[in-house]
This record gives C-alpha cells, structure tokens and sequence, in this order.
C-alpha cells in the first residue's frame, strides 16, 4: 500500500472512520491518563507511557472531507505538551517508514516547540523530554522501550491494514510477566467491515472453505486473517455465507477468545461512521477498575446506556433463596458470597473472573479464601467454570458469569449489547480531567 502525504500529514483515502477514530483516541487518551496517573487528588504523579507501535505523522489528511486532523500519535504528543500536570507521562513512538518518520518530526517541530526532536530521537539515557521517538522495527523498538521507565502503559496498535498477532503477542510476552500482571493496556484498531466488503484494491474475505473457489484476491485476504488471528482455527466459523453482520460478530468473537490469552478482560468497541461501515476499538487488560471505566466513558460518547442493574430487588432475591448465608449477620453486613457475586455482576467484563482478580482482595483475604466463594457460586449456580487458556499456563480456575440462571434467580438481565452510534464530543468537564 504506497503512502502520500498532504504537506505533513499521511493522506488516508476514504476512511471517514479514520476521523471518528482520531477522535475518539483524542478523549480517550487524556481520560486514561486522568485515571492512571493518580488524578488531581494525587497531583497526576504516578508513572504512566503511552506507545504508538504505528506512530504515521502524527496529523492525517481526510481526503473525504479535505481536512487535516490530529493523528492519534498527534493527540497522544498534545496531551503531554499542553498539561502542565503530564510531568511523569512518557510518549513513545514507534515508526519504520523514514519518511513518515521525517513527516513526524517537521509536525512535531510546527505543532510542539517545546519538545525539541533532537533529543526525543537521541540516546534514551540523555533524553529528557519525556517523548522518544524511535524510527525502527519493532524488535529494535521493544529492546529500547524495555529501557524506558514507563509505569502503567497504554500500548495502541494501529496498522494500516492489521495487526499481526504475533507482533501483539511480542510485545505482551515482554511487559507481561505473570499471570494476567497489571500494569500494561493494549487498544487494537479493526477495520471489521474492511474484511468482509473489501476496501480499495484489498478484497473481502470468500463465502466458502474451499480454496480452489478462491481468487487471488481472496486467498491474500484469508492470509492477512491468519496473521492477524494468529492461527487458521478461525476460517470453519467465518468462511460461510451467512449475513455479513453475524459474520462480522463471529470475527471479532474469535478475535477477542484469541486476546484472552493475555488479558482477562477483552472490550470490543464499535463505531459506525458510515453507512455498513464498522470498526472496533479493542480495549485488552486486566485491570477490572480500568475497563470499567472504559465502559462507561464508550457509553458517554455514543449514547448507549450505563448497565445499572437493581441492586435492591436482585439482594432481595438472593437472600429469600440463600437464608443460610445470613445466619449471623445483623444490620446492613452482606455475605461474602452476594459481595463477589454482585461484584461479578457489575463491575466484570463478561462477567469473567479467577480468585486472584484484584478487586477481590477486600473480599477475601487470601486467593484460597475467595476460591471458596468461587466454588460456592459455581455449586449454586450463578458462575460455570471456563477453559483458561492462557499464555502462563497457570492452573487457575476460571469462572464466567451464567447469565440464564443468574436473570432466573435474581430479575438481573446482562448488559445489552453495544449499539455502535457514531461519536459524541465531549468537553473536559465531561472527561474529568484537571
């Protein structure tokens, strides 16, 4: 796919999502940060970075619209250089291509005086900018990023076409240590539709299994798919004829089980800037506080409603059904097992938990204690246990919600699905950052 550029900025051709997605990454960043760094109460002093894999230029030329706009590397850099508070936030950013890095740096240059580029290009030890900027590949740009103080990372992927899985498990393997560790985000863009009504000269994924029914076009796509899933396990689900939109469902399902080897917690966002036009922003973490909030800031921008099931009626419920739990208990105190369950409930992605989440720990004491109430549910019924399948090869029970029986006890429906509706600006009183 041969780049052009207007002036600086990378020109995208008929990708009126590419605006939507600058946009929403330029709320999103400054929320996130806002959140991790501590917030105001704390003076935003704890150590936070977030890397661009694919930087581009920083600005994108909507042929579309015949615009310029901020690149999410772009937003990423005016967060840092336009909050006094950003002190101990670090940009990394990572672009091959020597020209678009070249463009990066003139943008840089006309947009933020106050970052000199020489340094931010220069040795990592001497380079106190707080923004590095690494014209690389990205073997080359994880050894440097390994030597870079970052804190609580947000890493944001954002290919022209996909991201290879491979690269994603790259980069989690180095940052991730241990079982689902806390302490590193990922947010991967997904042109769905793109795999499924082609774009430009890039062809839609085939109706069928067979490859000798395949064009040339086609098998190129359905091994652009198998990077990007990083296996062929996938073509038995997606490969048919079925309607475009369940198709679409089906591949960013198989997607999101494929990211849960790394991440407990996998939060697919929709947008749809145009007519049949849809694309994801694919939150990956295993800090329950964080993709809560996530949740609710997605809800703000597009409209759809917050999940706020009623607590009252469901512990109602729950305690006519469970008198024995109660026994001993006075005034307001709750059973351990309602407090976890409730939790489950509203605060889980998926409703997906193990007796190590962190959010249990004033719950339980130990992780031995809170697998007790773990077992307890799944005796009862309200969790079922799921295969954990992830990267460590831990051998931690893993629990899902099991929403049927759950809604048929407690009156508690699951969240309704996201709607994608296109996005909503908000103010920084909306966002919540001083």
């Amino acid at each position: 796919m041969g780049l052009e550029f207007e002036q600086d900025a990378i020109c995208l051709s008929g990708l009126t999502g590419s605006k939507l997605k600058c946009e929403v990454l330029g709320q999103y960043y400054p929320f996130w940060w806002g959140i991790t760094s501590g917030g105001p109460a704390v003076g935003h002093k704890y150590l936070t970075g977030i890397v661009e894999l694919d930087a581009a230029t920083g600005e994108v030329f909507i042929e579309d619209t015949g615009e310029t706009v901020l690149g999410s590397s772009g937003h990423a850099l005016a967060l840092k250089a336009s909050n006094a508070n950003a002190y101990n936030l670090k940009i990394v950013l990572v672009e091959k291509n020597p020209i678009c890095f070249d463009h990066l740096k003139k943008v840089i240059q006309r947009r933020w005086k106050s970052i000199n580029t020489n340094a931010a290009e220069g040795s990592i030890s001497s380079n106190g900018t707080g923004v590095y900027l690494l014209n690389k590949s990205l073997d080359d740009a994880l050894q440097d990023i390994s030597h870079i103080s970052l804190g609580n990372a947000l890493f944001f992927f954002d290919p022209l076409r996909s991201a290879e899985y491979s690269t994603i498990e790259q980069v989690a393997r180095a940052r991730i240590a241990s079982y689902y560790r806390t302490g590193t985000e990922m947010i991967v863009f997904l042109f769905t539709s793109d795999w499924f009504l082609g774009r430009g000269d890039f062809k839609g994924l085939p109706t069928g299994l067979d490859p000798n029914q395949w064009s040339d076009a086609e098998q190129k796509a359905v091994l652009e798919a198998d990077a990007l899933l990083g296996t062929v396990q996938w073509r038995n689900q997606i490969l048919n004829a079925n309607p475009i939109h369940e198709r679409e469902q089906a591949f960013v399902e198989f997607y999101r089980q494929r990211l849960h080897r790394w991440f407990r917690y996998v939060l697919p966002m929709p947008f749809n800037p145009k007519t049949n036009q849809i694309f994801h922003l694919i939150l990956c973490s295993n800090y329950e506080v964080g993709v809560r909030a996530t949740r609710e800031f997605y809800c703000n921008v597009t409209g759809n409603p917050k999940y706020t099931p009623d607590n009252k009626t469901a512990f109602d419920r729950f305690r006519k059904a469970h008198p024995d739990l109660f026994i001993g208990l006075s005034g307001t105190k709750r059973p351990s097992e309602w407090k976890i369950l409730w939790r489950i409930i509203t605060e889980h992605e998926e409703g997906i938990c193990d007796n190590l989440c962190s959010d249990f720990s004033d719950i339980g004491a130990t992780p031995n204690d809170r697998q007790g109430m773990l077992e307890w549910l799944e005796h009862v019924g309200y969790i079922r246990k799921i295969p954990n399948n992830n990267a460590w090869g831990a051998l931690v029970p893993l629990y899902q919600i099991n929403w049927p029986y759950t809604t048929d006890r407690l009156q508690v429906d699951p969240p309704a699905q996201f709607k994608p509706i296109s996005l909503k600006l908000l103010s920084m009183e909306d966002i919540n950052i001083k």
